[in-house]
């Protein structure tokens, strides 16, 4: 009895063991099985975007944005058209920006960004104003001509521009001047002016020595610096300068000539010492005359100096400009507009009139300025036919510009002078009249 008893208890134990472990096991599978089923559905329920092209995209300043666009999924299915695109770019300003793909289905959503990098890669332009290479004279001090600095994103950057230099006013040689400047951007540009220190003042000719070349001086404008008056373009002289000139003439015993004078010497009529300069003044602008800053004739009258002003006749009255210091002769009547002639650069009327109106303009203006000694083409632009008329109209002497001495031999009707502008020094004055 007791045995039979024990194996059914045994049995019994089997089966409860065995349904437990059955129910652990099933636990157990479910619990696989729901995990499994929770990691593909969060798997697959995830909208998938893939972008066209590159995510982060470059481009240059001004350089069109391209889209590419995107596609996207959902659980195998293409829904690409539900993307709305947003974002813009601002293709003429450095900096990041970025576009937002979002893609939508079934109460859910997903965003991705494209970053596009706009960038100024081109380097910034320095121009230099003046010479280049450009002379200084041998203890002289450096005058900057100027430069000027543009970037294509910036503007103007010429506040920006750092220069060096290995300048040694003491010794005769090559130096450079060293420009640099960068952009907003990074980027840099250099350039460079060579500059050549030379012997400074020349000697003057002998006080007894008689004039075979004379030096023609060319001014225009006058201004006073010590009052901060409008100093205009580099035709403008200041006062001060101006008079530093005339009182080395004076002081170096030179004689200031009139334009009577320097024309019979011309035609061989008469002899002049080498220490012979004649001053010549162009238009009559701001300066020259009583009526618009009479900076000239006091200077004049000071030094006891003497000057010719070419006066444009019909533009400025000829009484503003009265003294024994001064000639007044012609530089037309009305003939000074420039650019006036197509395809003639800095064409003046002169050029392209009819001989019936250049001359009659001609005699207006000797008739006005009350001399047909001398004549000045406006603007220094001239050529044959012009020459032709000016002597037609009965003058006997005719300037230009250029940068040498005129001689006996010079043509009477294209005699050269020396531009005076602001930054003449007293070095290159004497330059060009020793």
């Amino acid at each position: 009895m007791k045995s039979r008893r024990s194996s059914k208890k045994m049995i019994l134990k089997l089966t409860i063991i065995t349904f437990i472990i059955t129910i652990l096991a099933g636990v157990a599978f479910y619990g696989a099985y729901m995990y499994y089923d929770k990691v593909y559905l969060e798997k697959t329920s995830k909208i998938k975007i893939t972008l066209n092209g590159d995510k982060n995209i470059e481009l240059e300043l001004n350089q069109e944005y391209e889209e590419f666009g995107a596609t996207a999924k959902f659980r195998d299915k293409d829904i690409t058209k539900s993307i709305k695109i947003s974002g813009e770019v601002d293709n003429k300003k450095v900096g990041s920006y970025k576009i937002s793909y979002t893609a939508s289905t079934k109460n859910k959503s997903k965003k991705v960004e494209r970053t596009i990098t706009v960038v100024d890669k081109t380097a910034p332009v320095i121009k230099l104003k003046g010479n280049n290479p450009l002379s200084m004279y041998q203890n002289e001090e450096y005058k900057e001509p100027g430069f000027t600095a543009t970037d294509n994103y910036d503007g103007d950057i010429t506040s920006s521009v750092t220069s060096t230099n290995n300048i040694d006013k003491t010794k005769l040689g090559t130096y450079e001047v060293v420009y640099k400047v960068e952009d907003s951007s990074g980027n840099t540009a250099e350039e460079k002016r060579t500059v050549k220190v030379v012997t400074a003042f020349k000697t003057l000719p002998s006080l007894n020595a008689k004039a075979t070349k004379i030096a023609v001086l060319n001014y225009h404008f006058f201004y006073d610096a010590s009052k901060k008056e409008y100093s205009g373009d580099g035709n403008f002289t200041s006062v001060q300068t101006f008079e530093e000139q005339l009182k080395y003439l004076k002081d170096n015993n030179y004689k200031t000539l009139t334009m009577e004078e320097f024309r019979a010497w011309m035609y061989g009529e008469r002899d002049l010492p080498a220490r012979s300069v004649l001053i010549t003044v162009d238009d009559g602008g701001r300066g020259t005359g009583r009526q618009n800053g009479n900076k000239l004739i006091p200077l004049l009258e000071k030094y006891d100096a003497h000057a010719t002003l070419f006066l444009i006749s019909g533009w400025w009255n000829k009484s503003n400009y009265t003294s024994s210091h001064l000639d007044i002769e012609s530089h037309t009547h009305d003939m000074h507009t420039g650019n006036y002639c197509k395809g003639v650069s800095r064409g003046a009327q002169m050029l392209c009139l009819s001989d019936e109106e250049v001359l009659a303009d001609l005699k207006k203006s000797i008739e006005t300025v009350g001399s047909n000694t001398a004549f000045c083409y406006p603007l220094y632009v001239h050529n044959d036919h012009t020459m032709e008329l000016v002597k037609q109209a009965g003058f006997k002497l005719a300037f230009i510009g250029g940068a040498s001495k005129a001689t006996r031999s010079t043509n009477k009707y294209k005699i050269p002078r020396y531009h005076m502008y602001k930054t003449t020094s007293l070095v290159e004055f004497n330059h060009m009249i020793a």
